[in-house]
C-alpha cells in the first residue's frame, strides 16, 4: 500500500519505500545524522586506542580509519566500533577532570562567602552589645 498525498488515503499498489536515510527494524525510526570532521576525529581516536590495547590489527586497523574518514552517518560509525568495548574518548576524559577542579573552587568559594558573613555578623553583633 502507499500513502496518497492528494487524498490523504492509502492506496493499493507497490509497497511504499523507505525514505533515504531513515533506519528501519525498530518500533520506531530514527533518522540517521549526518556526522562532521569531530565524530570523525574521535572515532579514529577510539580505533588508535583499541588497536594499541591490541583488539585490532594493524589491517583492521586500517580499514576501520579508512571507513570513518568515509563516513557520511552515525549508523556508518555505530558499524565500526560495533563489536568493540566501549571505552570513553580522551576529550571527555579531560572535560571530566576540569569539571572536578571547577567544582573545587565553587566549593571554596562557597566556603569563604561562608566565613566572611559569619565574620561580618560577629563584627556587628559585638558593635551592638560592646
Amino acid at each position: 500500500m502507499q500513502y496518497d498525498v492528494r487524498t490523504g488515503a492509502m492506496q493499493p499498489g507497490e509497497p511504499a519505500r523507505p525514505v533515504p536515510g531513515w533506519r528501519l527494524g525498530s518500533p520506531r525510526q530514527d533518522y540517521d545524522l549526518r556526522i562532521g570532521d569531530a565524530e570523525r576525529d574521535v572515532t579514529m581516536t577510539l580505533l588508535r586506542e583499541h588497536f594499541s590495547a591490541g583488539r585490532l590489527t594493524l589491517d583492521e586497523l586500517s580499514e576501520r580509519l579508512d571507513g570513518a574518514l568515509a563516513a557520511k552517518t552515525e549508523s556508518h560509525i555505530e558499524a565500526l566500533l560495533a563489536d568493540l568495548p566501549k571505552i570513553t574518548a580522551p576529550a571527555e576524559q579531560d572535560l571530566a577532570e576540569s569539571d572536578t577542579g571547577r567544582y573545587v573552587v565553587l566549593l571554596l568559594l562557597l566556603f569563604a562567602l561562608a566565613a566572611w558573613l559569619i565574620a561580618m555578623l560577629y563584627i556587628a553583633s559585638a558593635g551592638r552589645s560592646g
